[in-house]
């Protein structure tokens, strides 16, 4: 029911038709509008009551009308609440379409467009457009043509040494998948975006046709195992440094054969693992990663020896004509000839060269033996070891043993000879080098020439070093003479010649490449002895007496006139016989001078030998 005082107010609004007849509500009755202007009825027709069929029929047609009302009333909420429902009376938001036109629509008509399953327009993956797609269709497009693989091809580099890593255990995985749902989520809604913020959000997705976003596909590489990997390549790289090793040497060329040298390395693995594992994350599969390591240098490297060795010094002579003693000095050279000293290494003639006999295929030449010329096997050979002394002093090499000869050689000034003397004297150096060293040794039957070079770590800058001996004294030798009573008197014969005493230094220059002088350093002197003449002075006179011999002057007294007689050991006289000369000593050599020094040089003769490496023009000899 509604009340009459609801519509108190507005009487003129809630008017009724009844039969063409205006009615408003007064109370629960209709009440005719102008009816005070009319007549009263009758008093019969006033004064009647109403029946009760009247009375009823007025009740029906009220609840009638209450029942109407109700219904549009129903009807009227109904209408009001899907209008609400389906956000009529929401606000509408003006939006800007992909073709530039403006619409106006409610935020849940943005909701629902922004909350479609399928892509914008304007949105590429791999180079393929998926506007109006959705995922799953999306993904059966681009797996096709998806990229390939990438190659997997990572090296590491250890001091210039290139290591090739497998990485074929690692997983490839691609990223589609990924991908299609960072581009399907691009512009969409989180669900918790507020209403003014959708019309941005829709007007973003608009602009996205004009101006498309890509999306690549890529792959990504499981790392794990990269450690074991990396590490199980660089395994046997950490190591000592080793040095090159001289195996031999090659006198005809020079030239060391040798193992080459070894760095060591102290590597940092695990930065090593990092850096490719860093490598492969960033998605890059292709490059040299450095590893970093502590490099030790060996001492003696591949490099020095092809870039620094090479012939140090050299020293040569010339030989006598003697054939014997020619060919002792060419079997020692040929032992000589290539040996290699490593360093620290020392060097003794006679322990390397053996003793001199006929077993060893030594022959008998000329010698020194207590103060005069004698006859031995090795005669000749103090002159290679002579000049090794020379080779080794302008090497700068340790000397441990060395002896200067009784007097002096005429094949090399004094205080630059080294006399050898199987168990008695030797010529002993140390290779204090730091480095190998090696020898070359020859003698040249083509002009009778020793020469013999040490090569090794050349000297820095270019230099060289001159061994010079000088006298730095002289005491003049006497004579003895010596009374022979078996000679004839006043004949002589020389035992032993005459050597003056000398008193020499030997100076080791040093010179710079240009050949000017460093500088010089004095060696220990050499003191040669004085020997005195020894000669035999005939006393048997003519008549078997002796004459007296002075033995001061070499004077003879009481000398008898007349031939002389010969005589044996009890003195009677002995026939002389036609054939033999009785001033021939048969134990002494007929073709040997006894008073020829037996070092000597006279016109050489051919005696073949192994041929040495030229010789630098830039480095001096002996």
């Amino acid at each position: 029911m509604v009340n009459g005082s609801e519509f108190s107010g507005r009487s003129d609004y809630y008017m009724y038709m009844n039969n063409g007849r205006p009615y408003t509500h007064a109370g629960n009755a209709p009440v005719r509008v102008g009816a005070g202007s009319k007549k009263k009825s009758s008093a019969r027709s006033s004064s009647r009551k109403p029946s009760s069929e009247n009375k009823k029929r007025k009740k029906t047609s009220a609840g009638t009308k209450a029942l109407i009302f109700i219904v549009i009333l129903a009807a009227i909420g109904a209408a009001g609440f899907f209008m609400f429902k389906t956000g009529f009376f929401d606000p509408r938001y003006e939006i800007t379409l992909a073709d530039g036109t403006v619409d106006k629509v409610t935020a849940t008509e943005l909701r629902e467009r922004l909350s479609a399953d399928a892509f914008p327009d304007g949105i590429i993956i791999n180079g393929v457009s998926v506007s109006g797609m959705t995922k799953q269709q999306a993904l059966d497009v681009l797996r096709p043509n998806e990229p390939a693989e990438p190659t997997l091809d990572i090296d590491i580099e250890l001091d210039g040494v290139l290591y090739d890593l497998d990485l074929t255990p690692l997983t490839l995985t691609s990223t589609l998948n990924s991908v299609v749902d960072e581009a399907y989520a691009y512009l969409r809604l989180s669900g918790n975006e507020p209403d003014t913020a959708l019309v941005n959000l829709y007007n973003q997705r608009m602009a996205l046709a004009a101006n498309p976003v890509t999306f690549t596909s890529a792959y990504t590489l499981s790392t794990e195992g990269v450690g074991q990997i990396v590490s199980d390549t660089l395994a046997g790289s950490t190591s000592v440094a080793q040095d090159a090793v001289i195996t031999g040497f090659d006198p005809s060329t020079g030239t060391f054969s040798y193992t080459g040298s070894v760095r060591g390395y102290e590597i940092d693995v695990q930065k090593a693992v990092n850096d490719v594992t860093g490598m492969l994350e960033s998605g890059t599969y292709q490059g040299v990663v450095t590893v970093e390591a502590t490099i030790t240098e060996p001492y003696l490297t591949t490099e020095m020896i092809e870039n620094e060795f090479g012939l140090i010094a050299s020293s040569t002579s010339t030989t006598s004509s003697n054939s014997s003693r020619n060919h002792n000095i060419s079997i020692t050279c040929q032992k000589i000839n290539g040996l290699v000293l490593q360093a620290g290494d020392s060097f003794s003639f006679n322990g390397f060269v053996g003793e001199r006999s006929a077993a060893t295929g030594y022959e008998v030449a000329g010698v020194i033996e207590n103060g005069q010329s004698a006859q031995a096997y090795g005669g000749g050979i103090c002159q290679v070891s002579s000049m090794i002394y020379q080779s080794v002093i302008k090497s700068d090499l340790q000397v441990d043993e060395r002896w200067p000869h009784m007097w002096p050689s005429t094949y090399a000034e004094a205080g630059t000879d080294a006399a050898v003397d199987w168990g008695n004297q030797d010529f002993v150096f140390t290779n204090n080098s730091g480095y190998p060293i090696a020898l070359s040794a020859y003698w040249n039957p083509d002009n009778s020439k020793i020469t013999v070079s040490i090569y090794g770590h050349q000297l820095p800058d270019g230099q060289y070093i001159v061994f010079d001996g000088e006298t730095l004294s002289t005491q003049p030798a006497g004579v003895q003479y010596i009374a022979n009573g078996t000679l004839p008197v006043g004949e002589t014969h020389t035992v032993r010649a005459a050597h003056d005493g000398v008193t020499a230094a030997g100076y080791q220059i040093w010179m710079d490449a240009n050949g000017n002088e460093i500088r010089r350093v004095e060696l220990p002197n050499s003191r040669y002895s004085t020997i005195s003449a020894q000669i035999e002075v005939g006393t048997l006179n003519p008549d078997g007496s002796q004459a007296v011999l002075d033995t001061a002057t070499g004077a003879l007294s009481g000398v008898v006139e007349g031939d002389p007689v010969p005589t044996d050991a009890d003195g009677n006289p002995i026939p002389v016989d036609p054939n033999v000369d009785p001033n021939v000593d048969p134990n002494v050599d007929p073709n040997v001078d006894p008073n020829v020094d037996p070092n000597t040089e006279t016109q050489p003769t051919e005696q073949p030998a192994d041929q040495p490496a030229e010789q630098p023009a830039d480095q001096p000899a002996a």
